[in-house]
């Protein structure tokens, strides 16, 4: 028999079902959010690490998009201040590029402008002297670096925080609970789950579908659903390098010769270059999206185009790590990727006093207010519910400035690395209070299972984070893949499976 009626059910546990969840929860809604793999397994861990504005959205006259962009942005600095930071990019004009110097500071002007307010630097046009000195930009032919700021973001956890600030409130949220059947009731619909081996069904008024790249498998599931979309795949892959000496402190913006965008960006806490993005459509299995060979060539010929190293060009060799992820964007079969519009776009089919929502498109930096835009819009359907809410409000973590957060690193436990601590402080924010307290109680968790890594933070990940895998823990929870060798990770595999 079918639970107790629920107001809501969200399908998908990426950045926008979760930041859903948390805004519906709190607007008091009885909410179910169902992810069937793990939270942001797919295109919410796979993007550029931005929270920004969109720049090269003004070339296509998207002002509206890149000022609610820049407003989000903000938000995010001051909300998860643990998991946004803002970082400096630098932006070298050459005399080959299509853009000029006058017309890229024009863009860079009005860039300003749209976010007026938020305490960001301005931009400008570095001064020749530290020109001359920035390491391996290749000085041949180049007319002039400028300068702007947007800000860096940890995409998987900004989407843990959604969810479990949702939790906290209240809502029944679950990774590995797939949805099986969506059937039709009178004023809704009722939803089977399966969850561990264990099926039940669910009566709820609304159905919210943000499940990515599956947004059309979950539409097919219920009769005469959302009018048909030209939805469009589009993969976007990057390359991981290690960090050259000496380090680079900013990130830069390459405008290759067509439209294409290629960000270098230094990468946990400065160790690695991330390299990206392409845009390229994907054909078949959503779940097999890789980085191509094609795909690691451009971004290496691009990197190599605009930087020289002392050791020689970068190689497929150097690269550590890749991955891609998909955009799913409306638009017509024969539009270029590089000019679909990024905006979110909401189809409805009524069911009664009930209903079924489906969301296209969006960015990571306005999820926020991609939810509120969504509740809005259930309200106007006829689901009571409370006023919004979210905006200015700190997600899971982000009760703490950066500065408070670099208090409670020096206040830390000894038996804990200093390293290890301040990685506690920008990934859990103020939770790292939690893993002191883990420890204070039991201090044999201080114990590192593998370098770097303490059992605290392993049944922290398992216990509140809702981590399953080695892969959910070192991947999505944290980045520590990237400094532990093969027995390391598979030493935390181990410890996965024997939970």
């Amino acid at each position: 028999m079918p639970e107790s009626m629920v107001d809501l059910l969200v399908v998908g546990g990426g950045i926008h079902g979760a930041a859903i969840a948390r805004d519906a929860v709190g607007r008091g809604l009885k909410v179910v959010l169902a992810e069937r793999d793990d939270y942001a397994s797919l295109t919410s861990s796979a993007s550029s690490k931005l929270a920004h504005g969109g720049l090269r959205y003004l070339e296509h006259m998207e002002f509206k998009l890149v000022r609610e962009s820049l407003s989000e942005r903000a938000g995010l600095l001051k909300t998860a201040p643990h998991l946004v930071s803002p970082l400096k990019f630098l932006l070298p004009i050459f005399d080959w590029q299509d853009r000029s110097a006058w017309f890229v500071h024009t863009g860079l002007a009005l860039y300003d402008l749209l976010s007026l307010g938020d305490g960001m630097p301005a931009s400008g046009r570095l001064p020749q002297d530290e020109v001359d000195a920035l390491p391996r930009l290749r000085q041949d032919h180049l007319k002039a670096v400028l300068h702007y700021h947007d800000a860096h973001a940890d995409d998987a956890r900004l989407t843990l925080s959604g969810a479990l600030d949702a939790r906290a409130r209240g809502a029944d949220i679950a990774n590995r609970r797939a949805v099986t059947a969506i059937v039709s009731r009178e004023n809704g619909y009722t939803v089977t789950i399966s969850e561990r081996g264990q099926t039940k069904e669910i009566d709820t008024r609304f159905v919210v579908n943000t499940a990515g790249p599956f947004v059309g498998d979950v539409d097919a599931m219920i009769p005469q659903g959302p009018s048909p979309k030209d939805i469009r795949l589009v993969r976007g892959s990057h390359i991981v390098l290690p960090m050259p000496e000496p380090a680079e402190l900013c990130a830069y913006t390459l405008q290759d010769e067509g439209e294409r965008i290629i960000f270098v960006i230094p990468w946990l806490d400065g160790h690695f270059l991330m390299i990206g993005t392409t845009d390229v459509p994907q054909g078949g299995d959503p779940n097999r999206a890789v980085c191509s060979p094609e795909e690691k060539a451009y971004l290496l010929a691009s990197y190599n185009r605009y930087f020289a190293r002392a050791g020689g060009p970068a190689t497929e060799s150097d690269i550590v790590y890749d991955w891609a992820g998909l955009r799913t964007l409306h638009g017509s079969a024969s539009a270029s990727p590089s000019r679909l519009s990024r905006e979110v776009t909401i189809d409805t089919k009524t069911q009664g006093q009930g209903g079924f929502v489906s969301l296209v498109g969006g960015k990571l930096t306005t999820h926020r207010a991609t939810a509120e835009q969504v509740l809005d819009h259930l309200q106007t359907l006829g689901l009571g519910m409370g006023p919004s809410w979210t905006k200015g409000v700190p997600t899971y973590g982000g009760t703490l400035d950066r500065e408070a957060l670099l208090s409670r690193v020096k206040e830390g436990p000894a038996s804990v690395s200093p390293r290890t601590r301040r990685h506690w402080a920008f990934t859990y924010g103020d939770k790292i209070d939690d893993l002191y307290a883990r420890i204070e109680k039991e201090p044999a968790l201080a114990k590192e299972i593998v370098p770097g890594v303490p059992r605290a933070e392993l049944e922290h990940a398992a216990s509140v984070e809702d981590a399953r895998t080695g892969e959910d823990f070192l991947l999505r929870r944290t980045k520590l893949r990237l400094f532990l060798d093969q027995a390391a990770r598979e030493t935390v595999e181990d410890w996965f499976a024997k939970i």
